[in-house]
Order: structure tokens, then sequence, then C-alpha cells
């Protein structure tokens, strides 16, 4: 039986990491023995009985769980120093102690440390959601072109990618740039973020159980959004248009915002755009309870800043809406998805610099398919099969 290291760069209970990863390896077509490492955050802690448990879980699945603790905030460089050559020592005594024969690594900037354990080990290193996540921080204003992190970050990617015996990029426009650049094609694999679309299915009970609770009638319009907040992520944009939907909407509306953001600061930006504390619901949900509040639902809003670069990235929380049945508000230019709502009718795309009543507009007149036609489309454009069947051709090399 062969033995893949995986590097993750992610906590366990991180929902990018359980819908992924996760996922990823449960569904792999040949028996593999996987060591994964991962990363905690104090904002992901696992109690010692979770752990335990987890741990138990994931021995059946043949899977042997390591873990260690991510740093950041203040002396962050020198933290990151010590993660860099702690990360690094660590993997190499993994991979020796399990005899791995291949490294894969989940996304930048952690594929750095797998690259550089690859080296010492003589193995092989994927790296599976290879993005241009320096570009990605410089466009969303985190980081400058004079930052360390910009800096190291940008010159990795060109160096880590072009080592790795595969790579696995979200999007076809970004393949392009990456062949442009001198990266081998058939070393280039395409695979957009997938999701195991049965999971995030519809549940009429749910959805009467939840509106209920939230008294939420049956005419009332509720958009829901799902992830994090600032950076690369919208932040003040997302509540100035449900303040536009309150003032200009000739419907009524109700909002999630299911987010681990702090709850307080969330409540500042409800007041600055005046929306009132009985119309949305802020909330963190653990994965098992997301497709309820999905089926709640009645639209998702994709809240990712349309910089760019994020043409060439796959976010997974489309493939979630979609799974459930809701269209997307999505801005154009994200990924392949805003082409993809637009051939497919899947959802209303926006201007990179909407103009917010006009939106409402266009979002009350929209033509929307059923729920079970949505749900069609994620299962045939994000449907998990899609990432599996091209993780397990890396697997293989």
């Amino acid at each position: 039986m062969r033995t893949v290291f995986i590097f993750a760069y992610y906590s366990y209970k991180d929902p990018v990491f359980q819908s992924t990863v996760l996922s990823y390896l449960f569904k792999t077509e040949e028996p593999f023995r996987f060591v994964l490492l991962t990363w905690e955050q104090k904002k992901h802690r696992l109690t010692q009985r979770e752990k335990e448990n987890t741990e138990a879980q994931l021995e059946k699945k043949n899977i042997i769980w390591r873990r260690t603790q991510w740093h950041s905030g203040r002396f962050k460089l020198a933290k990151k120093v010590y993660d860099l050559f702690m990360g690094v020592a660590f993997s190499i005594f993994l991979v020796l102690r399990y005899r791995a024969e291949l490294i894969f690594s989940e996304g930048f900037p952690g594929a750095i440390i797998a690259h550089v354990a690859s080296v010492l080990t003589f193995k092989k290193h994927v790296i599976h959601t290879f993005e241009p996540h320096a570009q990605y921080m410089l466009e969303s204003g985190v980081w400058s072109k004079s930052s360390w992190e910009y800096k190291l970050l940008k010159r990795m990617e060109t160096l880590v990618g072009m080592a790795a015996a595969k790579i696995i990029t979200g999007t076809e426009a970004y393949k392009e740039i990456l062949v442009e650049k001198g990266f081998k094609c058939n070393n280039i694999i395409v695979a957009p973020s997938c999701i195991e679309t049965s999971f995030y299915a519809f549940d009429e009970k749910a959805r009467r159980e939840i509106r209920s609770m939230c008294q939420i009638s049956d005419r009332t319009t509720v958009i829901c959004y799902l992830g994090k907040l600032g950076g690369m992520y919208m932040e003040e944009e997302i509540f100035d248009f449900f303040g536009a939907c309150l003032k200009c909407g000739s419907k009524d509306y109700f909002f999630y915002v299911f987010t681990n953001e702090d709850p307080a600061s969330v409540r500042t930006l409800t007041q600055k755009y005046d929306i009132p504390s009985v119309k949305i619901k802020i909330k963190f949900l653990e994965k098992s309870d997301v497709p309820r509040y999905l089926s709640a639902s009645d639209w998702g809003f994709c809240g990712i800043r349309p910089i760019p670069s994020r043409r060439y990235s796959s976010p997974i929380k489309n493939g979630e809406y979609w799974a459930n049945g809701l269209p997307v508000i999505i801005p154009k230019g994200i990924s392949d998805d805003y082409l993809l709502a637009e051939q497919e009718k899947l959802g209303l795309v926006i201007d990179t610099q909407p103009d917010w009543p006009s939106v409402v507009r266009k979002l009350e007149n929209f033509k929307r398919l059923d729920r079970k036609q949505i749900a069609h489309q994620a299962k045939v454009n994000r449907g998990i099969d899609i990432a599996v069947r091209s993780i397990n051709s890396c697997l293989k090399i």
C-alpha cells in the first residue's frame, strides 16, 4: 500500500479543509495510507476529547493525523521563520518515519515548506490549489509590493511550482498564464474546487424549521453570505448591498451572515448601514449545519473582491450554494464561475463597481431556475468526482 504525506496548511476544523481536503482523501479510488499534518489555530481549537475522537475516526480511514501550531500576530517574521524550520523538520520526520513515497501539499504558502521537505527527502511533490496567492494579497491591499511577505511569496510561487512534479489549479485561465511563464503544460491539471454535492442538498423540512425559528415568512427573500470578511473578501460592500435591499427593494428581505469573524465587529457594520437586528442573523456554522441554513435561504452571495487575479481562483462557496439549489450573486471576473452563472443562468452577475440600487432591481426581476436545475448543474460542474479523478492521477506518479 502506498503511503502519501499530506501537508495541509490549515486547521483541522477550518471549513475549507473540511470541505475540500478531507472530502478528497475519503474519496480516493485506490487504497492509500495517508499521513496528514495540519496547522492548528486558536480560533479552531479542539478539545482533548475531540482530538482523540478525530484520531480514532481517521485511523479507520487509514489516515494518520499529526498536528502542529500555526503562528502569526506580533513578531510575524520571526514566527514564520520558526514555522518554516520547524515545519520542514517535522515534515521530514513524518516522511521518513512512515516511509512516505510522495508529498502532497495544499496551497500556498504551506507548499514552500513541503517543497523544502521534498528536496531534502528526494520525494516528488504535488501541489493542490496552486493559485497566485501573493497577487491576491497585493490587490486586496493586505500586502504592499515592498512587503517581505509579497516579495518572498511571489518569488517562491514560481520556484516551487516549477519544481513540483504536478500542480493542480482551479481554472483554465490560470493554466494559460502558467504555460506562458514556462511551466510544462503536461505538469498542470485543471480542477475547480469541488464538493460532495449530495451533502449540501436542499432540505424542505430544515427550511421550514429554520425560517420558523427565525420568524421568517414564506414571502421573505433570504440572502445568505457564507465565509470570511475583509482582505481578499468583501466586507463593507456586503452590508452596503444589504442596506440597499432594505431601502430600495420592493420585497421583504432577511440576511444571513455565516462567518467566524467577531460578531461585535459585524454588528458595527450592520449599524453603519442601517440594518435592523431583526433583519439579520450572524452566526458561525459547523459544517453539519450549513446545508440546513442554505435550505432556508433564497440567494447566495459570492463575497470575493473582484480583483484581477481572482479570475484564476475557484471559490468553494459557489459550489456549496449551487449544490443546495441557490442562485448566486457574483461579481464579473470571478473564476470561471461568473461565466458559468451567465451561461447556465445560475445567478446574477454584477459589475466590479456595482451600483447597489441597480443590483437590487435586477435581483427582483431575475428569472431564476428552480432549485433542482441549479443543483444538477452543481453536480455536473462541481461534483467531487471531478477533483478526485485529478487527485488520483497525481497520487500514482
